[in-house]
């Protein structure tokens, strides 16, 4: 992939999938200064979606339609044996810094969503699906495009994998 090459996150493709969205406009015309065909979304990001199409009440189906369809308009990049190790290593690095352990030695926390700020005992707010979609954008050095505040998982990836390539949009 190309330095300036982008992966959407979910956050972002779901409002510049979907032309009923009141930031859409202003989305669209973000990403077309960027040039569409450098733009890229992560199949896992497509799974998110379409759980939102299927669990929305009185969406008109039309609207569903048009969202499926905009889905396809830019690349779509799988997850593959590659995503899988920097997923790994990138999950083991956040549970190592806010994993709590048992007596003896073992994890107290299976899931990312589990996982609490050791000083304030907040939720860190790490989703699974947000591993896996930053894993791919540094699988191939995208520049990877959210409005979601990820600085736990964005300083993880740069500490394990030199990865500095996240801009947060405001919207």
């Amino acid at each position: 992939m190309a330095a300036d090459a982008y992966l959407l996150d979910t956050s972002i493709a779901s409002i510049a999938f979907d032309a009923a969205n009141q930031s859409h406009a202003e989305v669209r015309t973000r990403l077309a200064a960027l040039g569409d065909d450098s733009i890229s979304i992560c199949s896992v990001s497509l799974g998110e979606v379409e759980y939102g199409l299927q669990v929305s009440p009185g969406i008109d189906p039309a609207r569903h339609r048009t969202v499926r369809n905009n889905l396809l308009q830019y690349q779509i990049l799988d997850v593959d044996q590659h995503t899988g190790k920097l997923y790994g290593e990138l999950r083991g690095e956040l549970f190592r810094r806010y994993g709590t352990r048992d007596g003896h030695g073992r994890l107290k926390e299976k899931r990312p969503e589990d996982l609490l700020d050791r000083t304030t005992s907040r939720e860190l707010g790490i989703q699974e699906n947000d591993l896996w979609i930053i894993s791919v954008a540094v699988q191939y050095n995208l520049r990877f495009i959210t409005r979601d505040k990820m600085e736990r998982i964005l300083t993880a990836a740069k500490d394990v994998h030199a990865y500095d390539r996240a801009w947060i949009w405001s919207l």
